[in-house]
């Protein structure tokens, strides 16, 4: 609900902020971010990746340029705007989070974040090993047990 509600404040739904955050979190790793990237990772067709970028564009957090390489492709950078707003955005999410957290010991936090740590990373890879079936012809699906 806060990450609905957030957006709506922002004008952005829930696709804007999936596709930022992947542009965010590709920048931070040091891939280029390219339309096709962004199209791969949030499974959206070109003109729906188009129109995101549009909508991103337009409220300021992302910007394209020509690639460096490829004059074929361009790259989208993330704004200092969307990284400001993103701040003041999860903010407010860390003030109601802070009273929370103070109750628990850090060795105690440091497990749960490990924890947290290990099932993001499986889920993760149970994706990718979905994308990769996908991409491979295969069924995502898995079997039913009979």
């Amino acid at each position: 609900m806060y990450v609905a509600a957030a957006g709506r404040e922002h004008e952005m739904g829930r696709t804007d902020l999936t596709g930022l955050t992947v542009a965010m979190d590709e920048e931070a790793e040091g891939h280029p971010v390219t339309p096709g990237r962004l199209s791969a990772a949030l499974q959206l067709s070109a003109p729906a990746t188009s129109a995101l970028l549009d909508r991103l564009e337009r409220l300021g957090h992302v910007h394209r340029s020509p690639h460096a390489t490829d004059r074929r492709s361009v790259v989208v950078e993330v704004t200092e705007h969307a990284r400001a707003v993103g701040g003041a955005m999860f903010g407010g999410l860390a003030q109601h989070y802070a009273p929370v957290l103070a109750d628990y010991h850090e060795d105690q936090l440091e497990l749960v974040a490990e924890f947290l740590c290990r099932v993001a990373e499986a889920t993760h890879d149970a994706g990718k090993d979905i994308s990769h079936q996908r991409f491979r012809g295969g069924s995502p699906k898995p079997a039913l047990p009979s």
